[in-house]
């Protein structure tokens, strides 16, 4: 699987790559009409491919007999170009990024020599057509088949060890997902069963001992859920804003700390882990508030754009020193660690801005 960091720089490699040769080949070509309309024809024709193919979402979209169709295209449209002109074996680069991108094991070593390939041809161009020239083409051929697809199987051997890596990181999900669900949860019923117990009438008692049943029937169905997908309840039947402003709107009520919600207006649907770790950021930091903080008011802004979104949590409590977190777990030490870390994953970053007296503010930004 690609990293999402690097997904927008393999989408416009081979756009960033034809325009590039195709500015030389106007430079240097200019006197030559023919050959330079048959070699920007051709550049069309690969990025064109590349887009029907790759990044148009028609029926056959990231089907593997689709890769494969793109893949023959653009090797035999990048050895043609090459024919004409050595210097395109620079589109190569396009080339070697969707193989190594794109085409599954082991039919990716079969794509990547096809391209190394051409790029060998293009070096050895200017070899005789007696047999030495033959023989040093066979050669250079040969040494970029070899480094290429080595550098493949490579990267194949990176990726089991990184399942391993993997495994950890899952493991210490499934940690965040624990501290989120139920651990939250837990250490809101001990709250309001505290408060009812030290409750001065009967009113309060009862509003306290209500709060925990409910905290109870929500932890219940958040474990169910869990268990299934590890999937917030919340976000089932709702979108993000919907259920943020729900989770704050029930965090109010339950604590009676006033939440100032402001909601900006969404441009596209969110991935599902985006919209999951935002809302359990809103949640943690919600539940921080409700823990430490002695807060009279907070305000939850979410806001979307084309490139991020951004969830900030504020109160005006006593604050923290940011730079010592509490140390243990209990004290809610790991619920920092696991904020940033579910953000962190996801190319995200979390500032957390507090100080003694001064309140917190907890701003999580994520890519969209």
């Amino acid at each position: 699987m690609v990293d999402p960091r690097w997904r927008t720089v393999l989408t416009v490699t081979p756009y960033l790559v034809l325009a590039a040769l195709a500015a030389f080949a106007i430079a240097t070509r200019w006197g030559d009409q023919p050959r330079l309309v048959s070699e920007l024809a051709l550049c069309v024709g690969y990025g064109a491919w590349v887009v029907v193919f790759r990044d148009l979402r028609f029926p056959w979209y990231r089907r593997p007999a689709a890769i494969a169709v793109l893949m023959t295209g653009v090797v035999v449209i990048n050895l043609v170009l090459v024919q004409l002109d050595s210097w395109f074996a620079f589109l190569t680069i396009a080339t070697f990024s969707m193989a190594y991108s794109l085409v599954r094991w082991p039919w990716e070593l079969l794509a990547v020599a096809a391209t190394a390939a051409v790029a060998g041809l293009a070096q050895a161009s200017s070899f005789g057509l007696d047999a030495a020239g033959f023989g040093g083409r066979a050669i250079v051929v040969a040494l970029n088949i070899v480094v290429m697809c080595g550098l493949s199987w490579g990267l194949r051997l990176t990726r089991r060890q990184s399942d391993r890596a993997a495994t950890e990181a899952e493991r210490s999900r499934l940690a965040r997902e624990i501290h989120d669900t139920l651990a939250q949860g837990f250490a809101g019923i001990v709250t309001q069963l505290q408060a009812a117990e030290h409750a001065p009438d009967e009113k309060t008692r009862a509003r306290h001992s209500d709060a925990a049943l409910t905290l109870a029937r929500e932890g219940l169905a958040e474990a169910r859920r869990s268990v299934q997908a590890l999937r917030p309840v919340a976000l089932d039947a709702a979108a993000l804003p919907e259920a943020v402003a729900a989770t704050a709107r029930r965090w109010s009520d339950r604590t009676g700390i006033p939440v100032d919600v402001r909601i900006g207006d969404a441009t596209d649907a969110l991935p599902t882990e985006v919209e999951v770790a935002l809302l359990r950021t809103a949640q943690e930091a919600l539940a921080n508030i409700e823990r430490h903080a002695h807060a009279r008011t907070v305000t939850l802004t979410l806001r979307q754009n084309d490139r991020c979104a951004r969830l900030e949590v504020r109160d005006d409590g006593r604050g923290f020193r940011p730079d010592a977190p509490p140390a243990s777990f209990s004290a809610g030490g790991y619920g920092l660690i696991a904020m940033r870390e579910r953000i962190e994953a996801l190319a995200g970053h979390v500032v957390i801005v507090s100080g003694p007296g001064q309140g917190t503010s907890v701003v999580a930004e994520v890519p969209g």
